[in-house]
């Protein structure tokens, strides 16, 4: 007969994509008035896209690319970025009274990085937001909803923000 565990786990793992927009913002304030179990251990993942940090920055437009202390100096700056940025989700979850963790993921793709924290994390579900493209806008730029949608072995929730008109 096999016998319970103390550790056996009660709530849900839930992965909550989150890039500090108004329309990620609105998903996690969503899951936390409509879905959230207080048993439920949530991970909101901020995905670092390199090749967006790189192109941005001044490094790209100097005109002695090769320099490596400017490299350096940027890349200091950009790392400073987004730990405030984890920071401010961390306070996110505290005033959500929200039982979780905050995590980076580096990845060509934000939908490729929140993918591998949900397998990494056993999720049973994922939270995001849409930015509400049409047909050929998302086809252009692409979306993190619709590559979840397909792509995950767990349910999404996408969650559509409207803005008042």
């Amino acid at each position: 007969m096999a016998e319970s565990s103390d550790k056996t786990k009660t709530g849900k793992t839930v992965v909550i994509g989150i890039d500090g927009s108004e329309n990620s913002l609105f998903a996690i304030e969503w899951y936390a008035s409509h879905v959230h179990r207080h048993d439920d251990h949530v991970i909101l993942v901020y995905c670092v896209e390199m090749s967006e940090v790189l192109t941005a920055s001044d490094w790209y437009h100097s005109p002695n690319p090769g320099d490596v202390d400017a490299f350096k100096t940027i890349l200091d700056h950009e790392v400073k970025k987004v730990q405030s940025r984890l920071e401010e989700f961390g306070e996110l979850l505290k005033r959500l009274k929200l039982n979780g963790v905050v995590k980076s993921a580096q990845a060509p793709k934000p939908g490729e990085g929140i993918l591998r924290v949900a397998k990494e994390e056993n999720a049973s579900m994922i939270v995001t937001g849409t930015r509400g493209l049409g047909k050929i806008r998302r086809t252009l730029l692409g979306s993190v909803s619709d590559y979840l949608v397909h792509h995950s072995s767990v349910p999404v929730l996408v969650c559509r923000f409207k803005e008042k008109k």
